[in-house]
């Protein structure tokens, strides 16, 4: 098992290579369509379930890690609301790991 260290690590630094880098952006300071749509996907706000604050995807395993790490074995995703028995953070990063690239 990975502990939370090494969690927050491999998401943070998936969530930094996704940054938007300067030639990705045109004259207006605006993202190309395809740019944009992923970073909607990525930057869209997900409630913590066990205590409602908002955070984007990786925020929230970086918080659930820090914060909640007992209550984190049993929850609903926030993701897909399905409840988990298993560590929040590896079923979010194993199941919708798609969200983090």
């Amino acid at each position: 098992t990975m502990d939370a260290t090494s969690w927050a690590a491999r998401l943070f630094s998936a969530s930094k290579r996704y940054q938007p880098r300067s030639s990705d952006v045109d004259a207006e300071g605006l993202m190309g369509f395809e740019d944009a749509e992923m970073d909607d996907e990525a930057a869209q706000e997900y409630t913590c379930p066990f205590c409602s604050e908002f955070f984007d995807i990786v925020g929230l395993c970086c918080h659930i890690d820090d914060q909640h790490p007992v209550e984190a074995i049993n929850g609903v995703c926030p993701v897909c609301a399905m409840r988990v028995g298993v560590d929040m953070v590896a079923h979010i990063t194993l199941q919708h790991g798609n969200i983090v690239k």
